[in-house]
């Protein structure tokens, strides 16, 4: 039999105990092209995104990838000020960050937030959120049609094997390499955020962005998402074209007594109109938009930042959401 095209990048990972290595930049760039065009066998996907989760992925392999899927955005994509990825989904929290982008989109920016469908129970998702507030929700064909400054595109429409790898948590028992890869894909030349849970991904987040001279802002987010926890001291890490810097967010209080107990979308409305005024909400949603404007504005001053969305936040149209 001829051998497979991706046989011997498998056997990069698989050469036993002391011969097996990490892939290159290239080596993972083309593996995940391949797969991506179709040309795979199951037992090789599966083979590599668990080989890579007992040798632990490198930045140069979460590079590769993320240059591989990058190729398949819809061109209307590139149009946006920032891209947000949103994967873990919540669980005892609203996602507060979505007044975050919604506020950026009162002050004139564009937001592509991307992410997954529904996998696990007890979680609420970016694409239910949308729905319940009245939040457009794009396809890859309609997306350029869509004038508004905030809007959902599922992972699936950039490409439909992403969400199906996505899914393969349930049939393995673990997390692969994908979910990793997801949070940090975006057009070329668009800004990101990456919300981590697990703290040791930080500086795999960044030096991937570093070494495809993206432009992202990393924070170990609350739940995994992008958000600022106000009860903790926040450690940000953001990457401009490749060049690293990180800074300190100080927590004034490590308790609020008026947190939310669910991720119920109807915090969030409340919030938005002034009928509700948790503490807690409002700095969570503030400092993450500032958060995300240093990545837009390619800035670690973070007080001015958090001055602008302040001043926007009491200028908000509390119409938006009814």
């Amino acid at each position: 039999m001829t051998q497979h095209a991706l046989a011997d990048y498998v056997r990069i990972l698989a050469r036993g105990k002391n011969a097996s290595r990490n892939m290159t930049f290239e080596e993972a760039r083309f593996t995940m092209s391949e797969m991506l065009a179709g040309r795979y066998e199951d037992v090789q996907l599966g083979a590599i995104f668990m080989l890579l989760r007992v040798l632990e992925e490198t930045p140069d392999e979460i590079a590769g990838f993320a240059s591989a899927v990058n190729e398949y955005w819809p061109e209307p994509a590139g149009h946006f000020d920032l891209v947000w990825s949103s994967y873990a989904g919540k669980r005892r929290q609203p996602m507060w960050w979505v007044l975050s982008a919604l506020l950026l989109g009162q002050m004139g920016h564009r937001i592509l937030v991307h992410g997954t469908l529904a996998h696990t129970p007890g979680r609420v998702y970016a694409h239910e959120v949308f729905q319940e507030l009245g939040l457009p929700a794009a396809t890859r064909d309609s997306l350029g049609t869509i004038v508004a400054p905030l809007v959902y595109l599922p992972c699936s429409e950039v490409h439909p094997s992403l969400q199906q790898w996505l899914s393969l948590k349930s049939v393995l028992g673990v997390r692969s390499p994908i979910n990793t890869v997801l949070k940090t894909i975006a057009p070329a030349g668009v800004p990101s955020v990456q919300g981590i849970f697990h703290p040791d991904y930080r500086t795999t987040h960044s030096m991937a962005a570093g070494i495809n001279q993206d432009t992202a802002a990393i924070i170990k987010g609350e739940g995994g998402e992008f958000e600022v926890n106000p009860e903790r001291p926040c450690q940000a890490t953001v990457v401009v074209e490749g060049e690293e810097a990180q800074f300190r967010i100080a927590n004034d209080s490590s308790h609020y007594d008026d947190k939310a107990a669910s991720p119920n979308a109807e915090h969030l409305v409340k919030l938005w109109q002034g009928q509700d005024h948790s503490q807690y909400g409002h700095d969570a949603v503030l400092r993450t938009a500032a958060l995300a404007l240093c990545a837009m504005l390619k800035t670690t001053d973070y007080v001015s930042a958090l001055s602008q969305c302040s001043k926007a936040w009491a200028e908000r149209d509390k119409s938006l959401l009814a």
